[in-house]
């Protein structure tokens, strides 16, 4: 059972700074392209975060469309309608993707990134996903496979310690393993999947992996066995790889493309 990642005001402003990556940035391409959106449609996206792609979105959708953003963190809702406040189009509502509050058929795009790791049960979260989109409309799902990291580090066994720790941050494991078969039991079409790996070569603040570290050694101590020392000098030993041109990182994303068949 996890034991739950909390959002406060220091995990949001590492989140914030991640998705403002060139890593995330192409991410969020990939996943505006596989929705194929045109002007006019309504959109839900699920999990929302700091509206990054709520944006993205509203600009596609244009002033005769509407975006909503879903979200159970206060303090992220507040940045999203910050980031978000010129977009008339687009508004945002604290809600819960186990339990959407929303008429069924109520959106002809949904999407959800990085949320189904940390919801209690997979198939009740696709089945409301299945429930609010419209037959016919289109979905996109990303998530990240946690349990193959890829991280050079000096002391493996600390970095062993520190991954193995990270996994209490969710309460689903492997997801984009499982998620075919939650699909499928939803009613959903499963169209397409492709992955989306991040490769990091340097540490510092413009690669995803910086700011990843910051929130893993965060939520770490204390957790199977770790201090504060030891988090420290895992951080430390990245800065040092770094200066000596020998820092690596590598994970797995994975977007799933669906429809909604029309005789749903």
């Amino acid at each position: 059972m996890s034991s739950g990642l909390e959002f406060n005001d220091e995990v949001n402003h590492a989140l914030k700074m991640a998705y403002q990556t060139p890593d995330i940035v192409s991410a969020r391409g990939h996943v505006v392209e596989a929705l194929n959106l045109i002007e006019g449609q309504q959109v839900l996206d699920i999990g929302s975060g700091p509206g990054l792609l709520v944006r993205d979105i509203a600009q596609q959708v244009g002033p005769s469309g509407a975006v909503l953003g879903l979200d159970m963190a206060d303090n992220m809702l507040e940045s999203a309608k910050a980031l978000c406040s010129d977009f008339k189009t687009v508004t945002f509502k604290h809600g819960d993707a186990m339990s959407l509050p929303f008429p069924d058929n109520s959106f002809d795009a949904v999407v959800s990134t990085q949320v189904y790791e940390y919801v209690p049960d997979l198939n009740t979260a696709l089945s409301e996903f299945a429930r609010v989109l419209r037959p016919g409309g289109r979905g996109v799902i990303v998530d990240t496979d946690w349990a193959f990291p890829y991280w050079h580090s000096m002391d493996v066994t600390i970095r062993d310690r520190m991954i193995e720790a990270w996994k209490g941050h969710c309460e689903q494991e492997s997801v984009p393993m499982r998620l075919p078969a939650s699909i499928k039991l939803s009613g959903l079409q499963l169209e397409n999947v492709q992955a989306l790996p991040i490769m990091n070569r340097a540490y510092d603040e413009m690669n995803f992996s910086y700011w990843l570290s910051k929130i893993i050694a965060a939520f770490s101590i204390g957790r199977h066995g770790v201090i504060q020392d030891e988090a420290e000098r895992w951080l430390a030993d990245f800065e040092k790889l770094d200066t000596k041109g020998e820092y690596f990182f590598c994970i797995n994303r994975y977007l799933f493309e669906l429809t909604k068949p029309a005789t749903f």
